[in-house]
């Protein structure tokens, strides 16, 4: 029988530092642990995003590798995934990890056990000797029964106890000056090997999220952790396979937006996505080695293993995401700034096309203000466009905003670039009969969570909803434009109400570095 609960190293090394104090080491001699491990084969340093001022910090999230198991598949993944974290100059002041580290779903809990020692004492051995604190969460595969979580208690009695009455050792939050994390658990609800009793109505505690958020009101950035989505991603909408249920989501996600956290970091989808929902965003990595769903990834056409290193400070959050090479293939700076609607261009059927046509602007935040009396719907109710982009040598539109549907939704479909035809995404409903007034932007930086909506000026935005794997980023930008009609055409989808009127503007995406 293993008795051994982790390697001594684990809690003698791992300890200080997790618990949110100072490293006892320089940054320097943290890179130089970095350079030195020989579990890190590619040792060419990547310039790591740093705070623009000095209320800032930095840090690594990356999860998702489902290992703990010598020799595995995921495991390689996990050490090319490593490779590119350790290669970071300046190195993280902390690494997020929400969730599935090990592979677990076992009853036999020296097994498990064993695989937490493989996990920390083999694969993440070269973080131990940097002192990074690493903040590991419940999940799925970390955490799906009883004897689990003793077990992940067990192996992480150096993470805080301050998590609710029933949640210690699972939940948890830490304060590193002036930012908090907060770990949230979310543990498999589904497993059928589980006692009945083990959380099958489990709801999410955000009275304990929302006491703590209070507790630290004076944080000036606050970061909540947790294993799922709270709104699907790519399509994985199966709740609570994928994502919280429906019916959990407001209760949980207006706690983050009352406190103005910064960011929500989940992992649970093998694939890197950002969404914004009232302001704030949703950021997902599952990239750290486990290979799932149609192509190795969800999906494999557009995903890939990676890890998002993010700076922040009192300008902006920014994120860069790396591959396995080190190569950056997405970053972000949020939020972004329009000018005021007020001083937008007005668009008119005549000079659409000119206004619209740039090629350039398939690489810029494009904002239009949508203005009309929406006419009577009937139940059987047909599109009505706003505004239609297409290519005259294309048989579909490029970019279509109109209504759909009974009540009447805001709908945006566009020709996607990489072979995935026309997606669609769904936002608000509008009353029949009655005046509308929004605007709607394109963030080509953001994937499918780029097509946003806000009521107007002040408002926050928030991400349409779609089961698109891509946004704007590879979109054919239309040269030929047409108001209230598709194709130009007046009995093509035609707007059927009155006094439409739409202004825009467009702006260059924010600068990273």
């Amino acid at each position: 029988m293993r008795t051994t609960l982790v390697p001594v190293v684990l809690l003698t090394c791992f300890a200080p530092a997790a618990l949110g104090e100072d490293p006892a080491v320089s940054r320097e001699e943290q890179g130089n642990a970095q350079r030195s491990h020989s579990g890190l084969q590619d040792t060419n340093p990547l310039p790591a995003l740093t705070p623009r001022d000095k209320t800032g910090q930095q840090f690594v999230l990356y999860a998702d590798c489902c290992s703990g198991v010598k020799g595995s598949v995921y495991g390689a993944n996990l050490r090319k995934v490593n490779s590119v974290v350790g290669r970071l100059r300046p190195a993280p002041d902390f690494i997020a990890f929400p969730g599935d580290a090990v592979s677990g779903f076992t009853t036999d809990y020296d097994a498990l056990r064993g695989q937490w020692e493989y996990w920390y004492g083999t694969e993440m051995k070269w973080l131990q000797e940097t002192r990074i604190p690493l903040y590991q969460a419940t999940s799925n595969h970390n955490t799906y029964a009883p004897g689990s979580e003793e077990v992940f208690r067990q192996v992480h009695r150096h993470l805080p106890q301050n998590g609710p009455a029933d949640q210690k050792g699972l939940a948890y939050y830490v304060r590193r000056g002036n930012l908090l994390y907060v770990s949230t658990h979310q543990p498999d609800r589904r497993w059928p090997q589980a006692p009945p009793s083990y959380r099958p109505d489990m709801v999410f505690d955000a009275n304990w999220l929302d006491r703590v958020l209070t507790e630290h009101k004076d944080a000036k950035f606050k970061f909540v952790a947790g294993h799922y989505p709270v709104f699907p991603v790519n399509g994985y909408e199966e709740s609570p396979l994928w994502c919280f249920k429906p019916q959990e989501r407001a209760p949980f996600w207006n706690v983050l937006v009352r406190h103005k956290v910064n960011a929500y970091l989940a992992s649970h989808i093998i694939a890197f996505d950002v969404q914004i929902h009232e302001g704030v965003p949703q950021i997902v990595s599952g990239g750290a080695g486990t290979a799932y769903g149609p192509g190795g990834a969800m999906p494999g056409l557009t995903e890939y293993l990676h890890a998002v290193q993010l700076a922040i400070d009192d300008q902006a959050l920014r994120y860069q995401v790396l591959d396995v090479t080190g190569t950056v293939r997405e970053q972000l700076s949020w939020p972004f700034s329009l000018p005021l609607s007020s001083k937008w261009h007005p668009m008119t059927a005549r000079d659409t096309t000119s206004h619209l046509q740039s090629d350039g602007q398939a690489r810029e935040v494009v904002a239009w203000r949508f203005r009309g009396i929406l006419g009577k719907v009937a139940h059987d109710a047909v599109a009505q466009t706003l505004l239609c982009g297409w290519r005259p040598e294309q048989e579909a539109t490029d970019v279509w905003v109109g209504f759909d549907g009974n009540p009447a939704r805001l709908t945006v479909r566009l020709l996607s670039g990489s072979k995935l035809g026309i997606q669609t995404w769904e936002g608000a409903s509008f009353e029949s009969e009655a005046r509308f007034d929004f605007q709607l932007a394109l963030h080509p930086g953001m994937g499918p969570g780029g097509i946003l909506y806000r009521r107007d000026d002040s408002a926050p935005w928030s991400s349409l909803n779609s089961a698109s794997p891509k946004g704007t980023e590879d979109l054919a930008w239309p040269n030929t434009w047409s108001i209230g009609m598709r194709y130009g055409n007046s009995s093509d989808q035609p707007f059927l109400g009155e006094g439409l009127q739409i202004v825009q503007t467009h702006v260059a995406m924010q600068e990273v570095w």
